[in-house]
């Protein structure tokens, strides 16, 4: 569970690292960070980048995208990072499982919701404080889940072969995680941003960016599911 908990950071954190360059900006009015809040929550965990073209102004989605790095892949390379960090750590699973997890994962969180409101603004300090509120799941059945995907593990393969049990595990994770649903119970949790002068689509301008995007990432997932 530690492990499925981290995904969404690692997903907004390769956000972070999309074409917007720093930059000199002309004095305007920044984009609202309780408005970046939810276009970030909309295109990494929702893989919809209309609500990016609303609020920088591109042209269309596929500008969007590009400007922020998530043309394509992202998913595929997140597979690959997470596939890299067991191996560094001694056990070896296929791309093909860890893919199939993480697809799995993101089904999971595809209809969870966030609404976000600034709670607290200083514009000259560049500093924000953003309430994200997001609907939760019930731990009962997340921890069913992990229970059953557990079961189809034959105990003597955790002895024999870590690899191949590890494997079983990720494909009946898979099997039973993106089955569940979010409830219509919510929950808060406040972020830090800070104000950034960046490029958007050829144009300067001032933005409110998560001061730490794996922090964010963290929060959405641990608080999303009950933690």
């Amino acid at each position: 569970m530690k492990q499925t908990r981290r995904i969404p950071a690692l997903l907004l954190a390769v956000l972070m690292v999309f074409s917007l360059s720093l930059t000199s900006c002309k004095k305007e009015a920044p984009i609202a960070a309780d408005k970046v809040a939810v276009v970030l929550f909309d295109m990494i965990l929702k893989d919809d980048a209309a609500s990016a073209v609303e609020l920088f102004g591109y042209a269309d989605e596929a500008a969007a995208r590009k400007d922020m790095g998530l043309e394509s892949g992202i998913y595929e390379e997140l597979a690959g990072q997470l596939t890299s960090q067991f191996s560094s750590m001694g056990y070896s699973v296929s791309n093909e499982e860890m893919q199939a997890f993480v697809d799995a994962f993101i089904a999971m969180f595809s209809e969870v919701k966030l609404t976000a409101k600034v709670k607290e603004s200083d514009e000259k300090a560049g500093t924000a404080v953003v309430t994200c509120t997001v609907n939760t799941f019930d731990p009962e059945a997340i921890t069913q889940a992990m229970t059953e995907a557990m079961s189809d593990v034959d105990p003597d393969l955790l002895m024999e072969d870590m690899d191949a049990a590890l494997g079983t595990i990720l494909k009946a994770a898979a099997n039973v995680i993106g089955d569940i649903k979010p409830t219509d119970k919510t929950a808060d949790f406040d972020v830090d941003f800070e104000l950034a002068d960046m490029e958007i689509d050829g144009k300067a301008k001032k933005v409110w960016i998560p001061k730490d995007a794996a922090e964010f990432g963290n929060k959405i997932s641990s608080t999303a599911m009950g933690g």
